[in-house]
């Protein structure tokens, strides 16, 4: 496999890239359904997807042509890239064993690719094969919906693949290449934020404020809490009561001396490109003390107003 692949004229993603954003947006779906038509009564397909806003469908396009297989869907505001054939999960399957997820999602990929045998192997259409989907669906994912667990009476969820805590200053001394996948996962998970308040005490009665921040599954705390060692800066943060953590930069000089300068250098791709190149811009109306005036103050406003949720 190639170090690179080609997606259009102007973009040539990194596999490194494209595993950071697979660790963030993707799914392993292994879908067993009630179908008088099958032998056992039961059909079942495997799918590797990435479900992400209309908006964002050119990355999914992006990816399509990375991959070389797979199908783009829209539906409102709705879009999804597929790959459904088991020809063509092999394309999925080699990538992943090169450059390996590096979230709990690989315990996901893992327990996909035991389906993927069997369903090959055509051992899905016994009922002894069957019902070892059912044990590995039981343990992929959020685990059986109530129809399947009615339906099979004796399931033995299979034991979830251990996956090893490797955090990002591991992955350093092991010459991995995680400013790449770092790019990817943020192009998927992290978000550029414009924080505006009222204030008493700034004379134009509004404080404003730059944010970047990840949030993520507290599954996958070692990987943010070790974030701050590579942007070094930032805070780490963990909500037991809600199963989330985030890492968050708010300081303005961290974020125009080491966040800015990281992803002009490891891109950020899709619609949330867009996002981070108004935080530049507001990034220097802000280093400059323009934000105190009313000119510079306005232009940030109606910066924010067309970013993240609010961009078309």
């Amino acid at each position: 496999m190639n170090n690179l692949k080609y997606t259009n004229n102007a973009i040539l993603f990194d596999p490194y890239f494209v595993t950071g954003f697979c660790d963030a947006e993707s799914c392993f779906s292994l879908n067993i359904i009630k179908n008088p038509l099958f032998k056992l009564g039961w059909k079942t397909s495997l799918v590797f997807s990435i479900h992400l806003h209309s908006k964002d469908i050119d990355i999914l396009y992006l990816i399509q042509k990375f991959f070389g297989v797979g199908n783009v869907t829209i539906n409102g505001n709705s879009a999804m890239y597929q790959v459904t054939k088991l020809g063509d999960l092999v394309s999925i399957f080699d990538h992943f064993n090169l450059y390996p997820l590096k979230t709990k999602k690989y315990a996901d990929y893992l327990l996909f690719k035991k389906a993927f045998d069997i369903i090959n192997d055509k051992k899905h259409i016994n009922i002894d094969g069957l019902q070892e989907l059912i044990n590995i669906r039981a343990s992929l994912n959020k685990g059986l919906p109530d129809r399947l667990k009615l339906a099979f009476p004796n399931i033995k969820p299979k034991v979830r693949p251990e996956v090893p805590n490797l955090p990002i200053s591991e992955m350093l001394t092991k010459n991995l290449n995680i400013n790449h996948w770092l790019a990817g996962f943020v192009s998927g998970e992290g978000c550029f934020f414009i924080h505006t308040s009222k204030s008493k005490t700034h004379k134009l009665g509004i404080s404003v404020a730059l944010n970047f921040f990840v949030v993520q599954n507290i599954r996958d705390s070692y990987l943010l809490e070790s974030f701050a060692h590579i942007f070094g800066c930032g805070n780490f943060n963990i909500v037991e009561k809600s199963g989330i953590v985030s890492f968050s930069v708010r300081n303005l000089s961290d974020i125009t001396d080491k966040i800015i300068p990281f992803f002009e250098e490891y891109n950020i791709q899709g619609v949330k490109a867009k996002d981070f190149n108004d935080f530049k811009k507001v990034s220097i109306l802000m280093k400059s003390k323009l934000h105190l005036t009313k000119e510079g103050l306005d232009k940030i406003l109606l910066i924010k107003s067309g970013m993240n949720f609010n961009r078309v």
